[in-house]
């Protein structure tokens, strides 16, 4: 009995598919092979920069920072720090310290600029001694809205009365600003008067055994100077958003009101650089 032939339609399908399989699976072979190889390659020749936390921290203060000072004393600022007060909430000193912060300026406490009354700051001794704790070198400032001599003496009294002969590192910090709001006390007050009552605290912090320092603006600059002021203090100047501050040798330039900080969750915080030579 002969068998019959293979029908000629049913082999051609069988082909067909086959051949159509191998199409597809080639490309996705082929690809595989570029990306392991690509991978085997990356891994071979790539080493992947590692960084600290405080390196990475310190890189960008460094961006943000350091190359914004005086050109011509850019080598001297150097030491980066922060101010901070009630407002920056509970901070983890240990982890400020990490990221790069050197010092602290600490606030002791204000004056109300419609109430005239003088309060403690609220974070006052706890940041004091979380600082120190941490390492990090202490200042402190007081937020003044005097208007007279006599209040001026009755705040920097405060400040000793606080302090109570604790060592710190670095000065006591006269901070009188002028605020915008209409009820505040110290609106247009004379500039000789804001003069007067400047020079009345820092003698008496002097006298009572700590270094006196002045916080200053481009509006009070030309008050101070003018009083001789600039020349028998050290001299801590805001002025932000610019490359380099228009006033230089400079002791500190505060340079940031918008800072970030490892540490420090609540609120932006003042960053600053001060001369590596400043004691």
């Amino acid at each position: 009995m002969t068998r019959p032939p293979i029908p000629p339609r049913r082999r051609k399908r069988k082909v067909r598919f086959g051949r159509l399989l191998a199409l597809m699976i080639t490309p996705v072979l082929i690809l595989y092979a570029l990306v392991m190889g690509l991978a085997f390659v990356r891994t071979l020749f790539h080493q992947p920069a590692v960084l600290s936390q405080a390196e990475k921290s310190e890189r960008s203060l460094v961006e943000t920072g350091y190359q914004n000072a005086c050109p011509e004393e850019v080598n001297q600022l150097t030491r980066f720090g922060i101010d901070v007060s009630q407002f920056q909430g509970d901070i983890d000193w240990h982890s400020v310290a990490e990221s790069g912060v050197e010092y602290a300026f600490i606030r002791v406490g204000a004056k109300g600029y419609g109430t005239g009354e003088i309060y403690e700051d609220e974070k006052f001794l706890n940041n004091l001694y979380g600082a120190k704790e941490a390492g990090i070198s202490v200042g402190v400032y007081f937020f003044s809205q005097a208007i007279s001599d006599e209040e001026a003496m009755q705040e920097a009294d405060y400040v000793l009365s606080m302090l109570n002969g604790y060592p710190i590192e670095l000065p006591v910090v006269f901070d009188f600003e002028q605020p915008d709001e209409q009820e505040a006390r110290t609106k247009n007050l004379p500039s000789d008067q804001i003069a007067s009552q400047a020079r009345t605290f820092l003698e008496r912090i002097q006298a009572g055994g700590y270094r006196p320092m002045l916080y200053l603006n481009r509006s009070l600059f030309p008050i101070y100077e003018n009083a001789g002021l600039t020349e028998q203090y050290p001299l801590w100047y805001a002025q932000y958003g610019v490359d380099a501050p228009d006033h230089c040798g400079l002791d500190i330039w505060q340079y940031s009101e918008s800072g970030t900080i490892p540490g420090i969750s609540d609120h932006h915080v003042d960053l600053n650089l001060m001369r590596a030579d400043f004691q």
